[in-house]
């Protein structure tokens, strides 16, 4: 059995992340690969940084000694959940000898989420490209998510890709992007749209909210809060649902909101998804559970980073659910999955063919 070392955005408070990077492991699995996960911890999810952040005035130091019990125990959440379903690497920081303590495989894969995004990050990573290690290179459904590229950005991606066998990204917008560079690049789902709701079932936990409700996800980017928070209210009113929201810390309920989940986990985010009536988010892996989990759902555009999403939509030609206009009619049709699945069966197909021959 070959073993293939990954390497995505895992690390972070950000339950897309985390579950991307445990549905890498579980497709690698099923693709007949035994995967291990590149612990790479960046820069900017490390404690240097968020102390670092802190003396940059004594007001944000104060704030940042009084809550970094909760940060710490979120922190810990979340990398035990991980831990709990994917096999990891020990840790590698920015400042160690990648090419030394990265594991040793067959393949040396790139995975999802935005692994070549220069914004996200903070300019040029090699760790993303595999820089200095001499082996076979594959992408799957990696992510560029910036729409437009530097000249000195398209010069690098030319440069690092050029060590690929086979790249795989997750947008149409990506594939263009590299055509312009002259790779044949192929599109992919997420990872996350690899696993089916009967096996995502199996990472939930139990249920949160007993009467019916509307979950509003909106992680960052958000343009204008109020706005989108008007528009559910509208929906769960017309509907007779409570709208639910969540939060990674915290001890207040969302003003906005009906009722809120604290200190929640990827498990407890993939229970609100799964029972949840209605969604309104602004993300791209809110938008991946609610087509996966077949929600009636609306998304809002984020600030940043919006390319995915789209694509996401173009694909199972669901554009429709993008609101651009909050004045939307909410009545206007349901969704009905029965070519949806048909076309998400057909790209797992695709996704997994392309898997079982690296």
């Amino acid at each position: 059995m070959k073993r293939v070392a990954f390497i995505t955005v895992h690390i972070g408070i950000n339950v897309g992340s985390n579950l991307q990077a445990i549905a890498t492991s579980e497709v690698l699995k099923k693709s007949g690969y035994d995967p291990i996960l590149i612990n790479y911890i960046p820069p900017r999810v490390t404690y240097r940084r968020y102390w670092s952040r802190a003396i940059t005035s004594p007001k944000y130091f104060i704030w940042s000694v009084l809550h970094f019990p909760r940060q710490y125990y979120i922190d810990r959440l979340f990398d035990r959940y991980l831990k709990k379903y994917c096999r990891l690497s020990k840790p590698i920081y920015k400042e160690d000898n990648f090419s030394q303590l990265i594991p040793k495989a067959d393949i040396y894969l790139t995975g999802s989420d935005q692994v070549w995004n220069f914004k996200w990050n903070e300019g040029y990573d090699g760790h993303y490209f595999y820089d200095g290690i001499e082996g076979e290179k594959v992408s799957y459904a990696a992510s560029i998510g910036m729409s437009t590229l530097s000249d000195k950005q398209s010069s690098i991606l030319k440069e690092k890709l050029s060590e690929y066998k086979k790249i795989s990204v997750r947008e149409n917008q990506a594939v263009e992007i590299l055509k312009g560079l002259g790779f044949s690049a192929i599109q992919h789902i997420d990872p996350t749209l690899m696993l089916n709701k009967e096996e995502w079932s199996k990472f939930m936990s139990k249920r949160l909210v007993k009467s019916s409700y509307l979950l509003v996800y909106l992680p960052y980017n958000i343009v204008d809060k109020d706005k989108i928070f008007n528009f559910a209210k509208r929906i769960a009113s017309n509907k007779g649902l409570k709208v639910v929201t969540f939060m990674w810390w915290g001890y207040s309920k969302d003003e906005f909101a009906d009722q809120t989940v604290f200190f929640a986990s990827p498990g407890d985010f993939l229970s609100l998804m799964y029972y949840a009536d209605y969604v309104v988010t602004n993300s791209f892996h809110g938008t991946a559970f609610s087509v996966n989990l077949n929600k009636q759902f609306w998304v809002f555009e984020p600030s940043m980073f919006s390319s995915r999403i789209k694509s996401l939509l173009e694909l199972l030609s669901l554009e429709n659910r993008l609101v651009c206009d909050s004045t939307v009619d909410i009545s206007d049709g349901v969704i009905d999955y029965t070519c949806i699945n048909k076309t998400l069966d057909k790209e797992r197909e695709r996704a997994y063919a392309y898997l079982k021959e690296l």
